[in-house]
């Protein structure tokens, strides 16, 4: 999910901090029981959301669990870096700025990256001739 990166850059930035809440919408059939969620399955990247709006219903859910309070860099692998620019930009702006290295996590094999400017990546084809252009 980006929604986690999302707001760890939100949070970096002093955007949000802890108190900002954090709200989602749903579906009804997509409740789960607390019961059935417990604390000890949420990630260290996992957001806990703060209210749960539905078609029917408006949850508040008075979580106690911590919200992440930046940007993770060590669950990010490099191929991650390279797929999201915001963030590789963002990672060398904030190493040079404070003289530091960041870490990064391990490396991970990522789904192909979806065309940019709502075109689709084309695989090359040999080109046809026009109707005009005649074999000679």
């Amino acid at each position: 999910g980006f929604a986690e990166l999302e707001y760890g850059i939100l949070r970096w930035m002093g955007v949000v901090t802890e108190r900002t809440p954090v709200i989602t919408t749903v579906h009804d059939d997509q409740i789960v029981p607390e019961e059935r969620m417990p604390v000890e399955l949420l990630l260290e990247h996992d957001v806990p959301v703060d209210i749960i709006v539905t078609p029917t219903q408006v949850i508040y859910t008075n979580t106690a669990v911590e919200k992440p309070r930046g940007i993770l860099w060590h669950l990010l692998s490099k191929q991650k870096l390279q797929q999201v620019r915001v963030l590789r930009e963002l990672k060398n702006r904030i190493e040079k700025e404070q003289n530091v290295v960041l870490p990064t996590g391990p490396d991970e094999l990522l789904p192909p990256a979806a065309a940019r400017n709502g075109q689709r990546r084309k695989q090359q084809q040999p080109r046809r001739r026009r109707s005009s252009q005649k074999k000679r």
